[in-house]
């Protein structure tokens, strides 16, 4: 008697779980925002979106076995998107065989009123964390080297480790206006009642990261307070 050959199982690597995982707990956190009112809700709920995000790069890096960057929107020009809009790209070669950065998400952004705070991540994570801009067109997924829209990075090793071993990434409650003159030089103000909004994430240098919820651990930046 012939016995019939069982298919290969196909199923995710452990890899592709944690990215499709990132992915879901990042929708999960829109839906919730839109549940529920307040801005202490939205810090929470922006805390857990930028975790999936960083948790999503973490994995591109693992499984593309290469560089990826957990980039934020630094082009005050557009202050919808500014240090609100957050994306992934990694170093690779796209199918027209060009090196360089390739989107790799089509890009979250977080709620209204809730900004990535570079001033205190800078103060709090010192030499750990490069503010330079890395100009890109994203979500473009054609490998490329610059662009016309700058962002700032988090980085992440090809195994997964992190690039910025105990840098802070810190997001707050506010308001992104314009300067008077209407250069393109916008401003982070927070009133007194959104001054205890904030919280912050700590990459390791295992890849992960650890959340802060005191606002109090967190040092106070050089926004404009509303008095």
């Amino acid at each position: 008697m012939i016995k019939k050959q069982k298919s290969p199982r196909s199923g995710f690597t452990l890899i592709e779980l944690l990215v499709v995982i990132s992915i879901i707990l990042i929708a999960s956190s829109i839906i919730f925002i839109g549940g529920n009112a307040g801005g202490g809700a939205s810090l929470s709920s922006s805390q857990r979106i930028v975790s999936g995000i960083a948790q999503g790069a973490r994995g591109q890096a693992i499984l593309k076995n290469a560089k990826t960057r957990l980039i934020i929107h630094n082009d005050p020009s557009d202050l919808d998107q500014y240090r609100r809009f957050f994306g992934i790209v990694y170093y690779g070669t796209d199918s027209a065989g060009l090196e360089g950065w390739i989107a790799a998400t089509q890009g979250t952004s977080l709620p209204d009123g809730i900004y990535f705070d570079a001033a205190t991540s800078a103060s709090e994570s010192g030499a750990s964390w490069s503010a330079t801009n890395m100009p890109l067109e994203y979500p473009r997924t054609s490998a490329q080297t610059t662009g016309s829209t700058n962002y700032l990075y988090y980085e992440f090793n090809s195994n997964g480790t992190s690039a910025n071993s105990n840098a802070y990434l810190v997001i707050r409650a506010g308001t992104m206006i314009p300067n008077a003159t209407g250069a393109q030089v916008s401003q982070l103000k927070v009133s007194e009642e959104d001054s205890g909004l904030k919280s912050a994430l700590i990459f390791r240098r295992a890849g992960t990261t650890t959340a802060v919820n005191e606002p109090d651990v967190i040092q106070a930046s050089s926004v404009t307070e509303i008095k």
